[in-house]
Order: C-alpha cells, then sequence, then structure tokens
C-alpha cells in the first residue's frame, strides 16, 4: 500500500510539471535588433567640388587662395617663382616646337576639329578655345584669356610660350590658366606640339 501510494505520488508530480503554462517556462533573452543605418544624404555637387578643391591644396594652392588672387598671400613671390620654374619638365629630346598638326589636334575639341576638316579628330586635353581666340575660323571661341591670333608673329620665345603652358604660375604666380604639364593634363611632348601650333608659320594661327 505504501509502495502504491508512492507511485500515485511520483506520477501526479509529473504530470503537474507537464501541465505548466508556458509562460513559466525560462526563456532565452531576445537579442536586440541592430539599428538600421540612416538613407546616405545625398552630397551637394558644390561640396563635393570644395572638398577636392580645398582638401587636396598643396602649399602653393594655399598661397593662392585668396578672393582677389593677385599675388600670393604670405609668400616671397620671387621664391614662389623659383619654386614653380623648379617643377618644369622638358622634353627627352630637348625640343621645344614640335608638330603643329599635332597641336591643333590637341588644341581643338572634337566638334571644332569635325567642323573644320569634315573628319573625326581634335582631343579633349587642351580645350585651349574655352579661354582663347585664335584660329580664325573658330568664332565660337573664349576671352578670359588673351586672343592668341598670329601669336607666332610676335617674336616671342618658344621656351617661354612653353614654360607658360607648362606651369603658368612660374610666369604668372596664380594665375587662372590651367598648369598642363605641372597637373599631367598634358606631357612635355604634348606641349611642344601645341607650342608648334602656336608658332610655325603654318598654322592657321598664323594665317
Amino acid at each position: 500500500m505504501r509502495k502504491t501510494l508512492g507511485l500515485f505520488v511520483a506520477i501526479l508530480s509529473i504530470g503537474v510539471i507537464a501541465c505548466q503554462p508556458a509562460a513559466q517556462t525560462a526563456q532565452k533573452p531576445q537579442e536586440p535588433k541592430p539599428a538600421q543605418a540612416e538613407p546616405a544624404k545625398k552630397e551637394d555637387e558644390g561640396e563635393i567640388f570644395k572638398r577636392a578643391y580645398f582638401g587636396a591644396q598643396d602649399k602653393w594652392q594655399k598661397a593662392c587662395s585668396n578672393p582677389l588672387q593677385l599675388a600670393p598671400q604670405n609668400y616671397d613671390v620671387n621664391k614662389f617663382i623659383e619654386e614653380m620654374r623648379a617643377t618644369i619638365k622638358y622634353p627627352a629630346d630637348g625640343k621645344l616646337i614640335g608638330d603643329w598638326r599635332k597641336g591643333e589636334e590637341l588644341a581643338l575639341l572634337p566638334d571644332e576639329y569635325r567642323a573644320l576638316y569634315g573628319k573625326s579628330g581634335g582631343s579633349r586635353k587642351g580645350n585651349c578655345y574655352a579661354c582663347h581666340c585664335g584660329d580664325p575660323r573658330i568664332i565660337a571661341c573664349g576671352n578670359i584669356g588673351p586672343s592668341l591670333r598670329g601669336y607666332g608673329k610676335r617674336g616671342m620665345d618658344p621656351k617661354y610660350t612653353y614654360e607658360k603652358i607648362y606651369n603658368s604660375w612660374a610666369i604668372v604666380p596664380c594665375s587662372i590658366m590651367f598648369r598642363y604639364g605641372y597637373h599631367g593634363l598634358l606631357t612635355p611632348e604634348e606641349i611642344a606640339h601645341i607650342v608648334a601650333y602656336l608658332h610655325d608659320p603654318e598654322s592657321p594661327i598664323n594665317k
């Protein structure tokens, strides 16, 4: 009788445990959901330009970053020109005057070249007519820089022309003209071709 009673109690205990509500059983704590990243805000083009232009300035560009761009701020101008001249590299063959026809292709945009010659040619590397006039046949030209028409008849030294194109700041500190060689926009050989385009008597510039 005592054994039967003990067995009944044991079975009853198992039944009670098995029938416990689910809410009373131990539960694994839930991990917090990762916070969702907010969508990246589209950056204004002006901000991108300012970061690229002002954030990557060398010491010379910083010296020229003044509102009037008349002269480098807090910098000795003679030393400035000397350091700019030291950056100029010349063609390996030493020739500062190349092929004016190649220079013309570098100076003209593809549309300009096609309009003159009715065939493909030209390049986006020089884009000289954005700032200058030159070939009298091209009437849609810039006036930011001086006219280049008849340039070869002015008695200019080709070396001066080469250096002005390579690094305009070696001639005029803080000039707004592109520094084609300094920034690697044109190779020394390509600059020599543009010098020929400006100086050669056969170039349309000098017709």
